[in-house]
């Protein structure tokens, strides 16, 4: 029998994958194991107990110092060999940085000498050695067998080698499993790497551009600045993005016109046209399927009805929110009194035969097929973000009236707020108008607005095809701004607010707070249950403010100034109600004809000095420019509902600064929801406006805030 060899601590062997590897086997020592895991590449075999490496160069040196350090290890003969041929010759990371203006590569040594004619050209660079980047210094780089060359020092190298200065960066095109890019690839200035992060719709970490028409006038600013190399892959892409730009340009610049020549309608109009309206018309007619977006209070209906008679688009059907309803009446009786029009109401017996026919969306299913024969060639959906959700059954019903509008017929959607919450809610808008291919598709929309940063490109896209906008500072500079105040209110119900606050709050704590995790039955349960707890706590809140909030409005009417009172829940506008028994109101229980008399009333001088309002109810399509004031008792979940509300008082007409109070529970939920409303307003802004914000879910921000406790309070007085 022949006994097995002697082993060896360190010997060489050949690797799983039939490569050559080092492999350390040792009695366990923690400080020789923490020096073993420093070798680059290793792993350790549990079934044998022993470290293996892959033997190569930049491994060599570090197990040289391992062996150093521990000189009690027994070492094979071949590793003693590999490990002195290695320490012979230079071995090092090679990279590049910018340096007095220029690039440089930059050597870091791991092992050995720099070769002399490398060595007489090295300048010192911290700890590492600084060289020029010319041909011959890249050459001889490329020849060292121990270079390890980065991707930067590797592309600067290959320009030299064929006698090309490298530029500071390079734009490429990167292919990916979303499609293509524009990356841009850095070559030896980093600086040029953070200013091309900084560009709308970069994806910082990989450092990427989708590509799309929108980029490139910042793109060519910053090629332009930065001495920036396109490459011949990427020069026809960019080239073609240019001209698509410049074709853009035009109907962007027609969404923000702000005169325009006047339509040749005056002489059966019912009024006059502001020049920013002419504009608006003008675009509506040549882009035929569009969204109406002017801010609230610029007068979308009046330009709807305009385009309506400025194309012969009769017969038309206007579909809106039931309180609306008698509203566009009275406009179009105004604006177009030779034009028939007739109300729709209930869900049965025949469509009449008129110019204009108005319905409300509840009961467009219903009169869908009638009002199909008799071909529109026009539809106008006011209030169009009501028809946001895919899957209602208004929604569908609006979507299939559409599809029964002439081939080249008006397709308006009338909205200043055409996204409440995220910019998903626009296909189903889109699709009803025909436009939802403009943008790629339905499935296509949400990955290709995804991205940080997509929502003002989103927003450069809408005006491109289908979406005029203008906002009052712009067109109408002699409107007073509006102003926001924030008026603290101390509860009366303390104990019992507190209470339920730690209750809900020790009951979210015991969930995950993101519920993608959970099953979807059981995660839409619990986000059902979320907002009834969240619910009951504005509710207590709203209670709790109420003596507070009376005590401000009575102090406010001492004023003698109109005041619009906007409060959600029904025990609350009935407080108020009982409180100010003169005071108007349009609220939930009130018929639409007493609403339309309310309205009227309280725009007489001699009308009643305070109305209380529903958000539901009174949250758009009327005008209150009587007051210059309004005030929330609670807070809705969207920045939407109270934009819409205070622009009932902020539109034309009005003329004086509009303030709009928002009286808050300090330390309850009223004040973590107003943060957070703010945020979620700076990104509806970025789509509807382009300006950028960031961007959470508002229940889900509150949920957060609750559990992340504490947090800064507002000082609440009496």
């Amino acid at each position: 029998m022949e006994l097995a060899p002697p082993r060896h601590n360190v010997e060489l062997r050949t690797g799983r994958g039939g490569g050559r590897e080092v492999v350390f086997a040792f009695p366990y020592r923690a400080d020789m194991v923490d020096a073993v895991r420093g070798i680059p590449g290793r792993r350790f075999d549990w079934d044998v107990k022993e470290w293996w490496a892959p033997a190569d160069e930049l491994a060599a040196v570090h197990v040289a110092a391992v062996i150093d350090r521990f000189p009690e290890l027994t070492l094979a003969d071949d590793v003693c060999g590999w490990i002195g041929g290695v320490e012979r010759r230079w071995l090092g990371f090679v990279t590049t940085a910018r340096h007095d203006g220029r690039g440089w590569f930059v050597c870091e040594t791991r092992g050995g000498e720099l070769p002399p004619e490398l060595a007489e050209q090295a300048h010192e660079h911290g700890s590492a050695q600084r060289l020029p980047l010319t041909t011959e210094i890249a050459e001889a780089l490329t020849d060292l067998p121990g270079a390890r060359m980065d991707g930067r020092a590797t592309g600067c190298a290959l320009r030299l080698r064929v006698d090309t200065d490298p530029p500071p960066a390079a734009l490429v095109i990167e292919y990916g499993v979303n499609g293509r890019r524009l990356r841009l690839d850095v070559l030896w200035d980093p600086e040029t790497g953070a200013a091309f992060a900084k560009l709308p719709g970069v994806d910082a970490r990989a450092r990427s551009l989708p590509i799309d028409p929108y980029v490139t006038e910042a793109l060519d600013r910053f090629l332009d600045d930065h001495g920036v190399e396109v490459t011949s892959m990427a020069e026809p892409v960019l080239d073609a993005l240019r001209r698509e730009n410049a074709e853009a340009q035009q109907a962007i610049a027609g969404s923000r016109a702000q005169t325009a020549e006047p339509i040749d309608i005056a002489n059966v109009l019912g009024g006059e046209l502001a020049p920013f309206q002419h504009a608006g018309v003008r675009y509506a007619l040549e882009a035929r399927r569009t969204f109406l977006g002017d801010e609230q209070g610029l007068g979308k209906t009046v330009q709807a009805l305009a385009a309506l008679e400025a194309d012969g688009a009769f017969p038309a059907v206007v579909v809106c929110p039931a309180s609306l309803k008698l509203n566009w009446e009275r406009e179009a009786a105004r604006w177009l009194p030779h034009r028939s029009r007739a109300v729709l109401s209930g869900r049965g017996g025949a469509v009449p035969a008129v110019d204009i026919a108005i319905l409300n969306y509840e009961i467009v299913d219903a009169h869908r097929e009638r009002l199909a024969l008799r071909r529109p060639k026009a539809l106008i959906v006011d209030e169009a973000h009501l028809v946001k959700n895919p899957r209602a059954k208004r929604t569908r019903a609006v979507r299939r009236l559409a599809d029964h509008v002439t081939r080249d017929g008006l397709r308006l959607a009338l909205t200043g707020t055409p996204v409440v919450n995220r910019a998903e809610e626009l296909v189903s808008q889109l699709r009803i108008l025909g436009r939802i291919e403009d943008f790629g598709g339905a499935t296509a929309f949400a990955k290709r607005f995804e991205g940080v940063g997509d929502e003002e490109r989103l927003h450069w896209h809408l005006r491109r095809h289908c979406f005029v906008r203008r906002l009052k500072s712009e067109v109408l500079p002699q409107l007073p701004a509006k102003r926001r105040s924030v008026v603290p209110v101390a509860l009366a119900n303390e104990a019992e607010y507190r209470l339920a606050e730690e209750d809900v709050i020790a009951w979210l704590r015991e969930q995950p707070l993101d519920l993608s995790e959970l099953e979807v039955s059981v995660a839409r349960a619990l986000r059902a249950e979320r907002l009834v707890q969240l619910n009951t706590l504005r509710r207590l809140a709203a209670r709790g403010k109420l003596a507070a909030g009376l005590g401000w409005i009575e102090d406010f009417l001492a004023s003698g100034e109109p005041l619009v009172l906007f409060a959600h829940h029904t025990e609350v506008q009935e407080s108020v109600m009982a409180r100010f028994p003169t005071a108007g109101h349009l609220l939930g229980a009130d018929p639409i004809p007493a609403r339309e008399r309310t309205v009227q009333a309280f725009q007489r001088d001699d009308g009643p000095q305070l109305l209380v309002c529903s958000p539901r109810v009174a949250g758009h399509g009327i005008t209150l420019t009587r007051a210059s004031n309004v005030a929330f008792l609670e807070l809705d979940w969207t920045p939407a509902a109270h934009d819409q509300a205070e622009d009932r008082c902020h539109r034309i007409g009005q003329r004086d600064a509009v303030t709009a109070w928002y009286l808050l529970a300090a330390d309850t939920i009223d004040e973590t929801m107003a943060q957070l409303i703010e945020r979620k307003r700076a990104r509806i802004d970025a789509v509807v406006d382009g300006r950028r914000g960031d961007d959470e879910a508002l229940v889900q921000g509150v949920i957060r805030e609750l559990r992340d406790r504490p947090r800064r309070h507002l000082r609440p007085v009496a």
